[in-house]
């Protein structure tokens, strides 16, 4: 006597499906709970390289001076432009 696999069923003996999907179509879906371990496996892997690991240690004003920004919060030129329209306003108002 031959045995039946088992299969899940919905409602009245309805096979919700045949046979899974392949591991290769479940690695093809982004979302997926293999695809999203692989994704995670491959990037916790990565070394970081020297450079990446001295920028994360610098401080945020370090690196935007030596990106060659200003590196303040008041800099830059629409800060400028902002007190400029500001100061000509005031100079209208007083006069």
């Amino acid at each position: 006597m031959s045995r039946n696999k088992k299969q899940r069923r919905t409602g009245s003996f309805m096979a919700v499906l045949e046979q899974k999907p392949k591991k290769q179509e479940r690695l093809a879906d982004p979302d997926s709970k293999e695809s999203r371990k692989q994704r995670a496996l491959r990037n916790s892997k990565k070394h970081k390289s020297v450079y990446e690991k001295a920028q994360a240690t610098q401080s945020r004003l370090e690196r935007d001076a030596e990106a060659g920004r200003k590196g303040t919060r008041h800099g830059g030129p629409l800060a400028e432009k902002i007190r400029r329209l500001n100061s000509d306003k005031q100079e209208s108002e007083e006069s």
